[in-house]
């Protein structure tokens, strides 16, 4: 792998545990950032969810989470948009979705569309 490949994976991996931190007070167990291709970038959090919503997921509630981050939402877009932004080299759009929990490891997937395609080098 380019070095400079794995640097940018490493700047949007820190950027997704201070958002975390933020959220939960804590880094996330693990975050996984996938380059798919030039302009779609897959992060994925394991940790974020906390107990009630894990509890929620679990029995099936799972609107009741997406309901709480659509709350939530707005706040972190204006706390780390531009600081997203600026770490991913380009304006971008996201979806995002809660996968259920096996055994306590409920986590996010969050996919990241850019509009132009960030420079390595």
């Amino acid at each position: 792998m380019l070095n400079t490949e794995w640097e940018y994976r490493e700047r949007i991996r820190k950027l997704a545990v201070c958002i975390v931190k933020h959220y939960r007070g804590k880094g996330p167990d693990n975050v996984k950032v996938s380059l798919e291709s030039p302009l779609r970038i897959t992060v994925e959090i394991w940790g974020t969810l906390s107990n009630l919503s894990e509890i929620l997921v679990h029995e099936g509630a799972g609107e009741k989470v997406k309901e709480y981050w659509n709350v939530l939402r707005p706040y972190l877009e204006k706390e780390f948009m531009s600081e997203a932004e600026k770490t991913l080299g380009s304006p971008f759009t996201y979806t995002w979705e809660v996968c259920p929990s096996v055994h306590g490891d409920g986590h996010i997937i969050i996919t990241l569309e850019l509009q132009h395609i960030h420079r390595l080098d």
